[in-house]
């Protein structure tokens, strides 16, 4: 059976590559292809391998953030499929080798991490009533009463709460960044996916400064204690902070 060429990233020429690494739709082996000083990290997939599920797209992950782990990478998206291995070269590395190169020297020793945090929501909404007496009568108002009859009130009441939750979200991505900002190269505040999700921030770190940025999230979650549980996820491919071509080109 005939095969094409899955690409997973762009990184520098002459890189080891870690073991274990899993290949998309059933292929051989992750392996490197240079050229000058670039090389992509591909594997053969069949040419009639239909690429989509969870497994592709997780194998997918888990190889770009486990070179992101060892080395700078510049990683494909998900899916990304070339007619073979000249076409690696002649329609990937070559062609783009000024932007490749320039990007790779801005990310040069840069890890990104993401910072998950999701709050308490029984702390949380206990501590937006405590503070706000029109929350209060609110819920006094509707408390025991049919749905019906307080339909609009009991809207009001989930406009606040959700108001008050979203300035309380905002404050704490500024108090993150105020604490976290300081190690990093960059930061990106994202949209928390999840309905009690408190932060989320891409972060891009220098390797030498891992280790003081680790410590100032572990007193991040000390400082808000249990109202926010924290998870640190990385490092993993710089998705967030892949330099514009257009920037290149400047």
């Amino acid at each position: 059976m005939s095969s094409a060429t899955y690409v997973y990233a762009v990184v520098a020429a002459d890189i080891d590559l870690p073991e274990g690494l899993t290949p998309v739709g059933g292929g051989e082996e992750v392996a490197v292809i240079d050229h000058g000083r670039l090389a992509a990290v591909v594997s053969d997939v069949p040419r009639d391998a239909s690429l989509g599920s969870r497994e592709d797209l997780l194998a997918h992950e888990r190889t770009v953030n486990t070179l992101a782990g060892s080395t700078t990478v510049l990683p494909m998206r998900f899916g990304g499929v070339v007619d073979d291995d000249r076409a690696v070269v002649d329609e990937l590395l070559a062609a783009h080798q000024e932007y490749f190169t320039w990007a790779l020297e801005q990310l040069d020793g840069c890890r990104q991490f993401v910072l998950a945090g999701r709050y308490d929501q029984d702390r949380l909404v206990a501590g937006i009533v405590e503070a706000d007496r029109e929350i209060q009568q609110l819920g006094e108002a509707v408390r025991g009463k049919d749905p019906d009859a307080t339909y609009y009130e009991r809207i009001r009441l989930g406009e606040a709460i959700a108001g008050h939750v979203e300035r309380i979200r905002s404050d704490d991505a500024d108090f993150a960044v105020e604490r976290l900002g300081p190690f990093a190269v960059a930061t990106s505040v994202k949209e928390p996916a999840a309905e009690d999700g408190a932060v989320e921030l891409a972060l891009l770190v220098h390797r030498d400064r891992v280790g003081d940025f680790e410590q100032a999230v572990d007193a991040l979650g000390d400082e808000w204690d249990e109202r926010v549980r924290l998870r640190l996820i990385g490092p993993v491919a710089p998705y967030d902070f892949l330099p514009e071509p257009t920037e290149a080109e400047g």
